[in-house]
């Protein structure tokens, strides 16, 4: 997981149920192992946010922003003194001088504390709860008032879609998994997978170390339902092979 996000699920039955399978089928639990860590590596990256995939982050992101700053890119003024203060980005000029019209606060400009020309990323960064996500519900304070700038912040954050994916991306390539392009794009920097799949006690530690992965309850349900699902097709496996061999 990302740095500093530590979550402990117990395992025992998984483990059991490997071994379990591993003399029914004859197989090794080294191969068994191998087999269920690439199913569980997939079903990591699946359960991690998009998941419904390149659309769906990209009219997150849209989303999000949204919430956070409002387009105000498209203003005309036929005041010739609002437009050119408009247009050399003296919004706080603009919201003065109309402080006293007596529809001020009908106005759009009158909504926000403050009219940016540009989105600040620090002011977005902000909203963003331990789910990755602006909430629903969140007050806009803010706006942004050159043309075309919110929109292209937007593309620019859109590119980044599949990040928090690509912590998977070091286990998934190790395994055999494959991922999506937009989350291979990101390349596989920002995880791990450590192979002791040898001697007695084998293993695969697999880390997602993006540091905008979900925290808290939404990571923990990641990981859970992962795992969870995995030990129910394991199960599920069992029972195939168990009726197989005219044992169940």
């Amino acid at each position: 997981m990302s740095k500093g996000i530590n979550i402990r699920v117990d395992d025992s039955d998984f483990q059991r149920d490997m071994i379990q399978l591993a003399n029914i089928t004859g197989k090794s639990v080294r191969d068994v192992l191998r087999k269920q860590t690439k199913a569980l590596a997939r079903r990591l990256m699946d359960l991690t946010p998009p998941t419904k995939g390149l659309g769906q982050g990209k009219k997150n992101v849209a989303s999000d922003i949204g919430r956070v700053f409002a387009d105000l890119g498209g203003t005309k003024w036929e005041d010739k003194s609002l437009s050119r203060m408009w247009r050399a980005g003296n919004y706080s000029g603009v919201q003065r001088s109309l402080s006293n019209h007596p529809d001020y606060y009908s106005l759009p400009v009158s909504r926000y504390e403050r009219i940016f020309a540009q989105p600040i990323p620090n002011i977005h960064w902000a909203a963003i709860n331990r789910s990755g996500r602006v909430p629903k519900g969140f007050v806009t304070r803010y706006a942004v008032g050159k043309k075309g700038a919110l929109k292209k912040y937007i593309r620019k954050r859109q590119t980044r879609v599949g990040i928090a994916k690509s912590g998977w991306l070091a286990a998934a390539i190790e395994l055999g998994v494959n991922a999506p392009q937009y989350v291979k794009r990101h390349g596989a920097k920002r995880g791990s997978i450590v192979n002791k799949c040898y001697g007695v006690s084998p293993l695969f530690i697999i880390t997602n170390a993006v540091k905008t992965f979900p925290r808290g309850m939404k990571a923990e349900h990641i990981v859970r339902m992962a795992i969870q699902g995995q030990e129910w097709a394991l199960k599920k496996n069992i029972e195939i092979e168990l009726k197989k061999r005219g044992l169940k």
